[in-house]
């Protein structure tokens, strides 16, 4: 069995794979003052519960790099494994053909991974994370570049902080493009443009392609953003981040 953990800016995703098969995932918050004794508790405490004694290694890709290595070490020390940090410099599978492929996010890199083996290509990765990124894989399956913008959620809080009057909302549905009021306007403006954003940019993406492309969402908002696009993802993929882990994990695990 396989631990593959996703540490983001706000969540931390797990899933345990046995063989190809992801068997079990959890969501926790991503806490920077949390001590690698703390993480190590919850982590032993989850699997234990769970019945999962039998994981032999740990992939993990992370974001936020104190914490990052805080739940190596916890993963590491509690469970007793040894875990495989996704770097830019090892074995990919495909070429990042950026300017400088350190820069690339390791979810990001696993979520290439996993469609330049799992998606026709080419093909493009929206995840509504924190930011919402977009992840081109080309023709030849390499990662060919990407997008970065405001989240869906810190567009809502920046509204919030930034303004006297506009209100902290909950995000759902938007009823009209035209609000009847303060919050029907705020979520039209963040959840009918941030669809119209996206859709846009494919339309760009695929003119510098010179092809169609195949969209995969993943990230909480896939689903909610799906309803507002006139051709819907192709496909939604809430643990594509994990599966790529795994494919990673597979490619050097041998190292």
């Amino acid at each position: 069995m396989l631990l593959a953990v996703d540490i983001g800016n706000t969540n931390i995703t797990l899933g345990i794979f046995d063989g190809d098969s992801l068997v079990q995932s959890w969501r926790l918050a991503s806490e920077k003052n949390k001590t690698e004794d703390e993480y190590g508790i919850i982590l032993n405490k989850l699997l234990s519960f769970h019945g999962f004694e039998k994981i032999k290694s740990a992939v993990i890709a992370g974001v936020v790099f104190p914490l990052t290595d805080i739940f190596k070490k916890a993963v590491e020390k509690y469970i007793g494994i040894p875990s495989l940090l996704i770097k830019a410099d090892m074995n990919l599978g495909l070429k990042l053909d950026v300017n400088n492929p350190s820069e690339v996010g390791a979810d990001r890199i696993a979520n290439a991974a996993a469609v330049s083996k799992l998606c026709k290509l080419p093909a493009v990765v929206i995840d509504f994370g924190t930011a919402t990124t977009f992840d081109i894989v080309d023709k030849n399956g390499n990662f060919a570049g990407g997008i970065i913008a405001p989240g869906i959620k810190i567009s809502a809080e920046a509204l919030n902080m930034f303004t006297s009057l506009l209100p902290k909302i909950k995000i759902e549905c938007s009823k009209s493009a035209i609000g009847k009021n303060t919050v029907e306007s705020i979520l039209s403006g963040i959840i009918r443009g941030h669809a119209a954003m996206i859709e846009g940019l494919i339309s760009q993406i695929e003119a510098e392609l010179g092809a169609s492309v195949t969209t995969i969402a993943t990230g909480g908002y896939s689903e909610l953003i799906s309803k507002y696009l006139k051709k819907p993802f192709d496909s939604i993929n809430p643990d594509l981040t994990l599966f790529g882990l795994k494919i990673l994990f597979d490619l050097n695990k041998a190292a």
